[in-house]
């Protein structure tokens, strides 16, 4: 049998951390799988539900919706069970949604699927990255960016088989059902692997930080400065947050109206910006560890605001099939300089000192899904009555706001630890 635990070696470099890291890697690259396995099939369930470019936006805001409510219960779930199980069981629940998605027969039944779905993708969400950030703390090095590259991995795998199957016809209902299958297999294989409930000696002696007298008590519920420097992590997150909505929302329409594509090509730009992710976090790691969280961060809105504005620009310039690589490329661009800021932010949330665990990633996780329930119906409106090409307006704003706010909050853990050892 495989342990659940994880020893640390010595200078803190994590040992018998093959299972947790397994277990991670599993889950990060399910629920990608589960989202792109139906970003390409959207067109499709909007033709079938009869709706326009706002109701569909409105309808999908039904997925943050209930992730705001997933993002409250996480914290409690988590105190009662460990994050890793809690993972897994809203992993399992999160595929097996996303497969009904595909049945649905009215615009209702749709809209509350989607609610669902929300709520078990953000227990997920919360409790995999809070698993993801334990194992990265036994280990001693950064491993969260490339936790959320394998996220990439499997979003672009999941498109890919989504747009294959649109193109050759297959249904939506079997290739939503073999999806969640898989995905729903892959999350119950890495329990056995996970790590154990947090709290281990080992993990208080990583996290353990020097306090001169008065030792700092642990809160459930953020107060004051700290839930401020929380909502800046989680405005930060949300600008990344409006890249991937439009890539996982929006992009296959917007290929499909605007670049005049078919359906077997509308998914190559989620493909694009979640490919891009994939390979900015592998190098994520090293780029933090080399230049500092705050100027790869930063670095990374540039990388945004010129895609964006370059896709954008060429919309008006270019038409049809002429207009796709410009596309394809600047959303490439986009999604390579978000690669690091959610994890980054996730990290620095973590890392607040005085809270419980899960509670820094639960108000971030909160105040970026706000991010995304305001995102669809907002771009929903502007492709109502400007036009599908002003869509990408949003994503040119959340880079200017990135390059604003990563300066002044990426890399605090790490600036706070070298404080200490100084100290």
């Amino acid at each position: 049998m495989i342990a659940t635990g994880g020893a640390v070696g010595p200078g803190g470099r994590g040992t018998g951390l093959r299972g947790p890291v397994a277990a991670t890697v599993l889950l990060f690259v399910a629920n990608g799988a589960i989202f792109g396995a139906i970003v390409p099939r959207l067109p499709d369930l909007k033709f079938a539900l009869g709706l326009g470019p706002a109701g569909f936006g409105l309808a999908m805001a039904c997925f943050p919706a209930g992730a705001l409510v997933g993002g409250l219960l996480a914290p409690a779930l988590m105190r009662r069970r460990s994050d890793g199980s809690v993972a897994v069981a809203a992993m399992v629940m999160t595929s097996l949604v996303a497969a009904l998605l595909a049945l649905s027969p009215v615009v209702g039944v749709f809209a509350g699927l989607l609610l669902v779905f929300g709520v078990c993708d953000a227990v997920t969400d919360v409790a995999m990255n809070a698993h993801g950030i334990r194992v990265q703390l036994r280990h001693g090095r950064s491993l969260i960016n490339r936790f959320h590259a394998v996220w990439s991995l499997g979003a672009v795998l999941g498109a890919a088989g989504g747009s294959f199957a649109a193109g050759i016809g297959a249904s939506v209902v079997v290739q939503m059902s073999a999806a969640g299958v898989v995905c729903a297999v892959a999350a119950l294989a890495a329990h056995p692997l996970r790590l154990g409930t947090a709290g281990s000696s080992a993990e208080r002696r990583i996290r353990q930080r020097p306090i001169p007298q008065h030792p700092i008590r642990q809160r459930r519920i953020p107060g004051g400065r700290t839930l401020l420097l929380l909502v800046a992590f989680g405005l930060l997150a949300s600008c990344a947050a409006v890249v991937e909505d439009f890539a996982q929302t929006w992009s296959a329409l917007y290929l499909r109206d605007v670049a005049a594509v078919g359906a077997g090509v509308a998914g190559l730009g989620f493909i694009a910006v979640q490919g891009a992710q994939l390979i900015g976090r592998l190098a994520g790691d090293r780029l933090v560890d080399g230049f500092g969280a705050a100027h790869v961060g930063r670095m990374g809105g540039v990388c945004v605001v010129a895609g964006s504005g370059a896709a954008l620009a060429a919309s008006f310039a270019l038409d049809g099939p002429a207009l796709l690589p410009v596309v394809l490329a600047g959303l490439a661009l986009a999604g390579w300089g978000i690669a690091t800021v959610i994890p980054g932010a996730m990290v620095g949330a973590d890392s607040v000192p005085g809270l419980t665990p899960g509670t820094g990633l639960a108000v971030l996780n909160w105040v970026m899904r706000l991010g995304f329930l305001t995102a669809p119906p907002m771009v929903g409106l502007i492709a109502e009555h400007a036009g599908m090409r002003w869509t990408l307006a949003p994503v040119l704003l959340g880079g200017v706001l990135i390059v604003l706010l990563a300066g002044r909050l990426l890399g605090r853990e790490r600036a706070s630890r070298a404080r200490e050892v100084r100290a």
